[in-house]
């Protein structure tokens, strides 16, 4: 009968899962400095312990209790590292269709990168990602965390390019202040969903097919003789049109009746003090 359960996994991994199935009443685990452990029996998952030496089962204040001193029983040790961080990359699976916010050409991008992630809150990590699932592997995790991943990084890309007005075609320039921007939103989600600390985030580049570069280039040829782009649909105008030819949307300036902050045309709301457009 087992008295003392240690942990024997590697230091490299983000857990490791242990059994044992016949614990005298009176076992104890040994967690080391670098881990916490969470102890599951009969589907319930104790609170994660903290480093030291702790009873299992107490009839008094252990985690789990037992009828009687000669009680036996089996119990798993998830094992969770405190330093362990997983590596992994990232790339969009389909082309992101947007905009182009400099002039308003519809573009497909693609996108890739690399992240580093460790676990935060162990008892959250184990129930939202692993729990019963005794085949885990570092495959199945990272593939489970890319694809929630990606329906976050792929609007919020598009969405911090178009906010900066940042051209697809000079996306090298700013990667590295977008990465900063989409790792604030990663890190919030990976947190409250999951369990995880985002330790890096980084995009290590973009893609953009050689035909959308034309046009972009082709539009700009355009803007810079007309001066004038709709705002709505990104149709490049003739320098005294009053109205877009292709979507009929107002080509002149507005601005909020509140605080006079300059607005795009399609603005339902003033960005500066938050008043609603008229």
């Amino acid at each position: 009968m087992t008295e003392i359960v240690k942990f024997t996994g590697n230091n490299a991994e983000l857990f490791c899962r242990e059994s044992a199935d016949e614990l005298h009443a009176k076992a104890q685990v040994i967690v080391p400095e670098t881990h916490t452990v969470l102890l599951i029996k009969d589907g319930v998952v104790s609170e994660a312990l903290q480093p030291g030496r702790h009873d299992i089962f107490d009839t008094e204040n252990g985690l789990f209790r037992l009828k009687k001193d000669s009680d036996v029983a089996s119990v798993d040790f998830v094992f969770v590292s405190k330093t362990a961080k997983l590596q992994m990359l990232w790339g969009t699976s389909s082309p992101i269709k947007t905009r182009d916010p400099e002039t308003g050409v519809l573009v497909s991008l693609g996108a890739n990168g690399e992240l580093e992630l460790r676990v935060k809150t162990p008892k959250q990590f184990y129930l939202e990602l692993v729990g019963a699932d005794t085949e885990y592997s570092v495959d199945k995790l990272k593939r489970r965390i890319q694809n929630r991943l990606m329906s976050v990084i792929e609007p919020a890309l598009a969405k911090c390019m178009r906010e900066k007005k940042i051209s697809y075609t000079e996306f090298s320039e700013h990667k590295a202040a977008i990465s900063s921007e989409l790792k604030k939103s990663l890190a919030e989600l990976l947190a409250a969903e999951y369990g995880l600390e985002l330790c890096s985030f980084s995009i290590n580049g973009a893609i953009i097919s050689d035909a959308d570069i034309i046009a972009i280039e082709r539009k700009r040829d355009e803007l810079g003789r007309s001066g004038k782009v709709c705002g709505v649909c990104g149709n490049a105008c003739g320098e005294n049109d009053k109205f877009c030819p292709e979507c009929g949307s107002s080509l002149a300036e507005s601005y909020c009746s509140h605080c006079g902050h300059k607005l795009d045309a399609s603005a339902k709301f003033c960005p500066e003090c938050g008043k609603k457009v008229k």
